[in-house]
């Protein structure tokens, strides 16, 4: 409980930071591509958590999206935006991702929605939250209830929202993994589908949502972890459908 105290108020800390530039970031930059975004602010909010976490916890490992990578047995995953582009570009649907892992799984996990004001939390059977009220997956059963969250990813998002979208009420693209699969352990949304995660983006929020009674594989329908690839997230109960779904692309 001591790391989840600490994790929710570093998060709400940096999160105030990341508001006083939100929607016009001082410095843009690219990583991969001119579609992968990074901000000074990223990189200065992820030192600030890093440094926090070292002075409380100095025999902890950290692996953090900005280039830090100090795995251990016992050690904590940053996400310090997850969302970079929403943040770039004043959306609210980004967040500060922060996880603590022992071997491998997610025992405590943070993701706030500073824009939103908005703390989800969750620790290894204790139950999933937000700030204070237990959250519990939808009870929607079939597809054509269901509002369904997904990823943009090219020559992947067009296909699978051409084959869905007949059979769901809607699906939204928000641009932030954690945010998204917060949403379904809150009961807002049925199921997220990703084809390429880090586990910075998904340490947390995997923790939440399973402490909420939700769900997460691989496209193959195995139990997935934080160190996956493709992921389908969900309430459970419209999981195998949305496997089907995907079997048809092979």
């Amino acid at each position: 409980m001591d790391r989840l105290d600490f994790a929710i108020k570093i998060a709400r800390k940096v999160g105030k930071l990341l508001l006083s530039e939100w929607g016009m970031p001082l410095t843009v930059s690219h990583k991969s591509s001119f579609q992968d975004l990074v901000t000074d602010m990223d990189k200065k909010v992820q030192e600030l958590i890093v440094e926090s976490i070292r002075r409380k916890f100095p025999s902890d490992g950290i692996l953090a999206e900005e280039g830090l990578d100090e795995s251990s047995e016992n050690m904590w995953v940053v996400d310090p935006i997850d969302g970079t582009v929403n943040f770039v570009y004043g959306l609210p649907s980004f967040s500060v991702s922060i996880a603590y892992v022992r071997s491998g799984e997610p025992v405590m996990g943070v993701v706030h929605l500073p824009a939103i004001g908005e703390t989800y939390y969750a620790v290894e059977g204790r139950g999933a939250f937000k700030d204070g009220e237990r959250l519990s997956v939808s009870s929607r059963s079939v597809l054509k209830e269901s509002i369904g969250l997904m990823g943009f990813f090219r020559d992947f998002s067009g296909r699978f929202l051409s084959e869905i979208e007949d059979r769901v009420v809607r699906v939204r693209m928000l641009g932030s993994i954690a945010v998204g699969v917060s949403y379904i352990a809150a009961g807002k949304a049925d199921f997220y589908v990703a084809k390429r995660a880090n586990p910075w983006d998904v340490a947390a929020a995997v923790l939440i949502l399973r402490e909420a009674g939700g769900k997460v594989t691989d496209f193959n329908g195995k139990d997935e972890g934080i160190f996956g690839k493709k992921y389908v997230f969900s309430n459970g109960l419209v999981h195998n459908e949305i496997l089907k779904v995907l079997r048809k692309f092979g």
